[in-house]
């Protein structure tokens, strides 16, 4: 197993601890190895899949409205805010997709992680944002999602011997975990 696939099945495990009810739906997930493990484990839950092409609901995500009618028990973000042009709106999108009392959980990377300090430029290849826990705690709030669990996951680096800091000083693992619930 490579490195990437390392990494997204420790995301993986941790994500699929927080699934809640029957339909998930799956953001960002046209890599596909994290939904096929949660399709693989969940076989009662119907899993949907939302991306710019090859997915159930194929849709920008930086478009402003999203025209998803379906509500979903749980909503997936992995590893995709950091990617976008507005943040806020990307979660206030993800709300309108939750039912009652609906689960969203959101990984990214940790811009307080140890990755960042020893590479600084790391933050801008490929992302737009970088977020620590206070911000995107701060980000869930306003958008009157209730913070259930966050926590510090190392998910990013794999088989690289400066791995074993983080556990020592958990604030300086590589990604962040945080999952909210819609009142």
């Amino acid at each position: 197993m490579d490195k990437r696939y390392r990494s997204d099945f420790k995301r993986f495990k941790r994500i699929n601890k927080f699934l809640k009810g029957k339909e998930i739906l799956d953001i960002g997930s046209s890599e596909g190895f994290v939904h096929g493990l949660l399709k693989k484990s969940n076989p009662n839950k119907k899993i949907y899949s939302l991306d710019m092409k090859n997915s159930d609901f194929n849709i920008d995500l930086n478009k402003i409205n999203w025209k998803i009618r379906k509500k979903f028990d749980t909503v997936i973000a992995g590893e995709i805010i950091e990617h976008l042009e507005n943040p806020k709106k990307f979660l206030e999108n993800c709300k309108k997709l939750l039912k009652k009392q609906g689960i969203l959980i959101l990984t990214t990377p940790n811009a307080a992680g140890l990755q960042y300090i020893l590479n600084p430029s790391w933050c801008v290849e490929g992302h737009n944002f970088a977020f620590t826990m206070p911000m995107l705690n701060k980000l869930l709030n306003n958008q009157g999602l209730k913070i259930l669990h966050n926590e510090f996951i190392n998910a990013f680096w794999v088989n690289n011997p400066l791995q074993i800091i983080p556990y020592f000083f958990p604030k300086l693992k590589t990604d962040l975990l945080i999952v909210s619930k819609k009142d």
